[in-house]
């Protein structure tokens, strides 16, 4: 069904490796086609490569693969190209942006707006400092870029009125 075709005999040999060789689980080769078909790779051999990198990192859990899997995802690294990294993601950088997406709940066009501004702000620890702007978003309780902006404008008006003042 997730491929949607007939499974050829190799297929079958593969999944009977997945489950002799790699000692997988059906829950956890379920899983292995879903998150290789969310990414739009269908191949055999590149389910088959994932399946075998997760065998050799201990992962026997669905819930594993997906914590093993995270530092993978397309917004990790968009957040790291958005930064001006171009290496693959360290699992601390990985686990950075999962806290902001997962944890805190904020959405892509706001990791990324805290990413430009860490940018224009610093060559160095940019991701700490995005991380600084995320935390203060979320104590002011930012949800959508319209409120960045109203927070925005409240900084310039404070910033504006010190500034007559003296």
């Amino acid at each position: 069904t997730y491929l949607k075709r007939q499974l050829t005999g190799n297929d079958l040999q593969t999944i009977y490796f997945f489950i002799e060789t790699l000692q997988m689980s059906v829950d956890l080769i379920d899983y292995l086609f879903q998150y290789c078909i969310e990414r739009g790779k269908t191949d055999f051999h590149y389910i088959e490569k994932v399946a075998i990198s997760w065998a050799e990192n201990g992962i026997k859990t669905p819930s594993e693969a997906k914590d093993f899997s995270y530092k993978y995802a397309k917004i990790v690294y968009t957040v790291m190209k958005a930064l001006g990294k171009s290496t693959v993601p360290t699992d601390e950088e990985a686990s950075y942006v999962h806290t902001w997406s997962k944890d805190m709940g904020f959405t892509d066009d706001l990791i990324l707006e805290a990413c430009k501004r860490s940018v224009a702000g610093t060559d160095k620890n940019r991701l700490q400092y995005a991380d600084t702007i995320l935390k203060s978003w979320k104590s002011s309780q930012v949800i959508t870029m319209k409120d960045v902006e109203k927070l925005d404008d409240e900084f310039k008006k404070r910033k504006s009125s010190s500034a007559s003042l003296t």
